[in-house]
């Protein structure tokens, strides 16, 4: 009996997460030096949860528009995001070396179809001061994307499984500045009606952080992304969603004296991110994407409050606009979007 591919790697995160878990749980008696949990609980609200066009919300209660396209009950949600993150921290070989889990849950209150959980796990392993390698991974099961169509059914809820994994070298190039170089690895499967949406994506990225003086910290990062789609090599799929892509982002965080004399965190982020579509394929399902590149703005800003060295609470905001650009002028209302969202954090350590 064939076994799918997508069948062995989910085999094969469960067998590594479960190693990770049953290390994790015999080391702290073993050969641990310490064993920290990390819990944060997210209450937001976001406007857009779908990233939905304005021309598509229109029709959202429109009666005439076509049937199935929207399976959500809302375009906007309040959320709640409970993370966990266990890490064990040990030395091995003379350098200390940490084993992480984590895992997150996202309830969505009205569209429970946008419910979903991730998982993952880390090493780091430190070379010397100031330097250390990290691997790690992650997997998000049936992940609703939103209702696609399909030329066999008509619109049809579209989801997928993600698995990722993540390469980090890092180190101290001057006293305040350290560098980091990344690289990335990402795989979604969508359910066999939009198999030809499959897509894995390579990337690398570069990251300079700063601070000069304990007050202030600033950053900034190019990212450079290449994914390619089941529809580039396979003719009998009508889309091909392969793409190029260039990310700049640059931060800035201040710290100072909050109540109490506890310390405060005023931040702020912003990425401009350009996407160019490779496909050449000439079809209805590809109109959408032949020619076509995205811009898309985000920018955020959040303060944070230590309430004491291992209970923090914060706010933050996030906005998301995104344009694009391409030969089929009459798609572009349906492509492009801005959202916003809001969050209070409350995250503890012990």
């Amino acid at each position: 009996m064939l076994i799918s591919s997508k069948y062995l790697n989910r085999c094969r995160l469960s067998t590594l997460i479960v190693i990770i878990v049953l290390c994790v749980g015999i080391a702290p008696s073993v050969w641990a030096d310490s064993f920290n949990y990390n819990v944060s609980l997210r209450a937001g609200y976001d406007d857009n949860i779908i990233n939905y066009s304005d021309a598509d919300l229109d029709q959202m209660d429109d009666t005439s528009a076509s049937e199935n396209k929207f399976a959500i009950e809302s375009k906007d949600d309040f959320i709640i995001i409970s993370k966990l993150e266990a890490v064990l921290k040990t030395n091995i070989a003379g350098h200390s070396t940490h084993f992480g889990i984590r895992g997150a849950y996202y309830y969505y209150q009205d569209n429970d179809i946008k419910r979903y959980y991730k998982a993952g796990g880390f090493i780091k392993r430190y070379l010397k001061k100031g330097v250390y390698l990290q691997t790690s991974f992650g997997y998000i099961p049936d992940y609703y994307y939103r209702n696609s169509y399909s030329s066999t059914a008509g619109y049809q809820e579209a989801k997928f499984d993600k698995i990722t994994a993540e390469v980090k070298f890092s180190a101290v190039l001057f006293n305040s500045l350290r560098g980091n170089l990344y690289y990335y690895y990402s795989s979604k499967n969508f359910i066999p009606l939009f198999d030809e949406r499959d897509i894995t994506s390579h990337s690398g990225e570069i990251q300079l952080i700063y601070r000069p003086a304990k007050l202030c910290k600033v950053w900034g990062s190019y990212n450079y992304i290449t994914a390619k789609g089941a529809g580039a090599d396979n003719v009998d799929f009508r889309r091909d969603t392969s793409y190029d892509s260039n990310l700049l982002s640059l931060g800035l965080r201040f710290y100072l004296q909050g109540i109490a004399s506890q310390k405060f965190e005023l931040a702020g982020n912003g990425s401009y991110k350009i996407i160019y579509f490779r496909t050449i394929k000439i079809t209805n399902e590809d109109r959408y994407r032949i020619g076509r590149t995205d811009y898309r703005s985000s920018f955020s800003f959040s303060v944070k409050h230590y309430m004491s060295s291992k209970f923090s609470i914060g706010i933050t905001f996030n906005r998301i606009i995104k344009t694009t650009n391409l030969p089929a002028e009459d798609l572009k209302a349906f492509l492009e979007y801005s959202s916003n969202s809001y969050y209070s954090i409350l995250s503890f350590a012990f």
